[in-house]
């Protein structure tokens, strides 16, 4: 009988074992990181794991809360004032420190999705750049015109393909039609033109012409630092002639 109680007490002392604060935002973080949010989640220890809520305990809830925070939020982001629960108890089996060994103890975790200040700012900048270039370059193109994205050129591919995929974006959105990339580089193979990077205004208006397209829009970004900007064409597939033109800093 006292080894039953024994246990049940056991167990009654690590179902409230509660930590708070674990990673907390330091004085510097909190004048430099954003709050995005939070996330929560359980987890259970491997067989034979800890109980109460120790170091290993909270790492393992870190892991856990930053791999949900990635489905959720982009970006360089971290985890910060981790609060973990002992949701349930190993040691509430009637064998006391036995059952701490046969059960999987569970854990239920929150804490704040945080990112830098400087890099959500400048990612929200980004992002209102490429909306006002997109206005900008289609803004006497009517809706339903089908659109080809010739070539947007850049110092480096990840930046060509975040540009060329954020203006599809806000165009399909828009209710433009979108020439499929794949289809012109499939274009230019067949009729053998220039593979990639800039073409003159010939070469790009018939490729578009090619591709069914009404509207062939052509930029690049270029610059450094501060003076980065993206530059953008749109030209008639029919006349040649430049329909829209944008210039924004990144």
């Amino acid at each position: 009988m006292k080894k039953v109680v024994f246990g049940l007490l056991v167990g009654l002392f690590f179902s409230c074992a509660t930590s708070e604060g674990y990673k907390q935002l330091t004085a510097y973080e909190a004048g430099n990181f954003s709050v995005l949010g939070s996330v929560q989640v359980t987890f259970a220890m491997p067989f034979g794991g800890e109980t109460g809520v120790t170091e290993a305990v909270k790492q393992q809830a870190y892991i856990k809360l930053k791999e949900k925070a990635g489905e959720q939020y982009q970006g360089n982001i971290d985890i910060r004032n981790i609060t973990v629960t002992q949701t349930k108890v190993s040691g509430a089996f009637p064998f006391g420190i036995v059952g701490a060994l046969v059960f999987k103890p569970e854990f239920s975790a929150t804490g704040d999705v945080v990112m830098f200040t400087n890099a959500a700012s400048t990612a929200q900048a980004v992002e209102g750049a490429l909306a006002r270039a997109a206005d900008e370059t289609l803004k006497n193109v009517t809706q339903r015109s089908r659109i080809a994205i010739v070539y947007i050129t850049a110092q480096d591919r990840s930046t060509t393909e975040y540009v060329v995929g954020e203006l599809e974006y806000i165009w399909v959105n828009k209710g433009y039609f979108l020439t499929d990339r794949s289809q012109l580089d499939r274009l230019r193979r067949e009729q053998n033109f220039q593979m990639s990077g800039e073409v003159d205004d010939e070469t790009a208006v018939s490729i578009g012409k090619f591709a069914g397209a009404d509207i062939i829009v052509t930029g690049r970004v270029d610059g450094e630092g501060n003076l980065r900007r993206l530059r953008l064409r749109a030209l008639n597939t029919q006349t040649a002639q430049v329909v829209g033109a944008a210039s924004e800093r990144l």
